[in-house]
């Protein structure tokens, strides 16, 4: 009898799954995760912190309490709200769409009901009620900070919630907070394609323009009652006690270390997961780029250059495109090595030869747009000297795009410039 009773379960349960009756990770039973609040131990009632389909969820009300937050549920509509300090988030088991504040907000999967709880995806619940979350996966261990001190650049700055008003002071992190998906309250403005580049605009519609990136708008800053504002220590060291009386500041030591900066700025606002998807993503594109290019890329020589308004050329050592050069293991000139470990400009066709390399990449920029530098270019390009470059020699030199190779300076233009470098040296 009891055989059979069994099997007549197994045969509901079976049909619930086919049915989607039952979300089939739920069914199953989930692994248990260890949770640390602020660095202590948090426990859970009957309703746990558990890994579902791969993702950490939290049990809503249970985690709540933990933060001395609030919840309450409509008994009616099953609809739950759970405040902490100024941040609402509304919610319905079974859906990804909800409200943070009174505007939609997508959770990154469905919340699933379990008891008298509900279970929320971590990154979601976490970002919503404004605290950190690390993830250490061979521990199964999420820790939790509800407030965070940041070392950066200029000291340290300690912030009381994850930052929702975020400005941004350089091209670098306008790009990168477009990658974690931050939309600032307000961004220093572009070099080119004014107020913002091109592949970036579509998610900075009504992003405040704040100026130049070398003399930002203060008093605009201060209109936004910005609660953080990301600078650079390269940039904005001379302003740092001003804009800190604006707002918590904290500044990256450059504006072209993309990689450290995309990091600094994905563990100051809670994007961890997407900045290291990215990272192993580009980990995984530039090592098929070196295998494909093979052990020559070593010998292989380039120079990265461009042409100034006075009449100068100037090769790069050091700076975005170079960098990321250097790390997919080109080598730069001895002729350059030894003249410089940084940026040099050229200060007359005579030297035109400290530019010969393999491989030529050209970022001269039409600051003003009526065309005169190109045809400072053109006589560079037409002295007796040019012709002798091997770049020149082999057609191997290449007027490169200068917003990928150097004006935006965040992790997407990284990537576009590596797809140019797959294009010019002739990769599919």
């Amino acid at each position: 009898m009891t055989l059979a009773r069994n099997r007549f379960l197994a045969l509901l349960l079976s049909l619930a799954l086919a049915l989607g009756l039952l979300p089939a990770a739920a069914a199953a039973a989930a692994p248990v995760v260890a949770v640390k609040i602020n660095g202590s131990a948090a426990s859970f009632g009957s309703v746990k912190p558990s890994i579902i389909d791969g993702r950490v969820y939290l049990p809503a009300a249970a985690f709540a309490v933990k933060l001395n937050a609030t919840y309450q549920v409509d008994a009616k509509t099953k609809k739950w709200v759970v405040k902490r300090g100024t941040r609402t988030l509304g919610f319905t088991p079974g859906s990804v769409k909800a409200t943070l504040n009174g505007k939609a907000y997508t959770l990154a999967a469905v919340p699933v009901t379990k008891g008298k709880d509900v279970l929320v995806p971590a990154a979601s619940l976490s970002d919503a009620l404004g605290v950190w979350t690390s993830w250490n996966g061979s521990a199964k261990t999420l820790s939790v900070l509800t407030q965070k001190t940041v070392k950066h650049a200029m000291g340290s700055t300690t912030l009381k919630s994850v930052p929702q008003r975020v400005v941004v002071l350089f091209n670098g992190m306008v790009d990168t907070s477009v990658l974690l998906g931050v939309k600032p309250v307000g961004a220093v403005e572009s070099y080119l394609q004014q107020p913002f580049y091109e592949y970036l605009r579509p998610s900075l519609i009504g992003v405040k323009d704040l100026g130049d990136e070398t003399q930002p708008n203060l008093e605009a800053i201060a209109a936004l009652k910005p609660d953080l504002i990301i600078g650079s220590k390269l940039r904005h060291e001379k302003i740092d006690g001003q804009l800190n009386k604006i707002a918590p500041t904290v500044m990256t030591e450059d504006v072209f270390s993309w990689q450290d900066n995309l990091k600094f700025a994905a563990d100051v606002l809670n994007k961890q997961a997407k900045a290291d998807a990215f990272l192993a993503k580009w980990a995984s594109r530039t090592a098929d780029f070196k295998k494909r290019m093979g052990a020559d890329i070593g010998s292989t020589e380039v120079t990265v250059m461009r042409i100034n308004y006075n009449g100068t050329a100037r090769f790069y050592l050091e700076g975005f495109a170079s960098n990321i050069l250097r790390d997919l293991g080109f080598k730069f000139p001895k002729a350059q090595t030894d003249v410089t470990k940084d940026i040099f400009n050229i200060p007359s066709k005579e030297q035109t030869p400290l530019l010969d390399a393999d491989y030529i990449f050209d970022f001269t920029v039409d600051w003003d747009g009526d065309g005169a530098i190109y045809k400072t270019q053109k006589e560079w390009i037409d002295n007796a000297l040019w012709s002798n470059l091997r770049a020149v020699k082999n057609k191997k030199y290449y007027k490169v795009n200068a917003v990928n190779w150097n004006l935006s300076g965040g992790p997407l233009a990284a990537d576009k410039m590596l797809d140019d470098l797959y294009f010019y040296f002739n990769i599919d």
